[in-house]
């Protein structure tokens, strides 16, 4: 895993951050409350020492068979869940709910190289699906940090993503 500082990814962000108005945004990628809770602590040290703005994205897969802006559950009710979530951290966040059929082309849409991405994740002996993910947005020029604890327990499962 590379470990940036703070000041390499303020180097490296590639115009995300200028002198004035703009400010350099963390976003942290849902996966799960209990892991995206520890990504959005690590993300609010990093936040602090940076000065930037934490968004969350939640990548919401869509059926087939429905039309996606017609999702199966309303959008009030996915904003109601997630910023219950974030209350619960104390954290000052936006949230992006991203409705889609497949949650990478989702996050692909949003990100410009050089964004970087907070990913909650439990450690383990093998490659999870957060960390397939990461190595993935990394491909596409973010810089990805994984954030969590080490665990030996399985986790109960709320991903939204693939």
């Amino acid at each position: 895993m590379n470990m940036l500082s703070s000041r390499d990814l303020l180097r490296s962000s590639d115009g995300s951050h200028s002198a004035g108005a703009s400010r350099i945004t963390i976003f942290v990628l849902f996966t799960g409350v209990g892991k995206t809770l520890d990504a959005l602590w690590s993300a609010r040290r990093l936040a602090r020492d940076l000065d930037a703005h934490i968004e969350i994205i939640v990548p919401e897969i869509v059926p087939y068979p429905l039309p996606l802006d017609e999702p199966p559950v309303l959008r009030s009710f996915w904003n109601h869940r997630y910023r219950t979530i974030v209350e619960q951290a104390g954290i000052d966040t936006s949230i992006h709910v991203c409705l889609c059929r497949e949650p990478r082309e989702a996050v692909d849409r949003l990100l410009d190289p050089g964004s970087i991405v907070v990913i909650g994740t439990r450690h383990r002996w093998w490659p999870t699906r957060e960390h397939r993910f990461g190595r993935w947005l990394r491909t596409k020029g973010c810089h990805v940090i994984f954030a969590g604890v080490r665990s030996a327990a399985p986790e109960v499962r709320g991903d939204t993503y693939a």
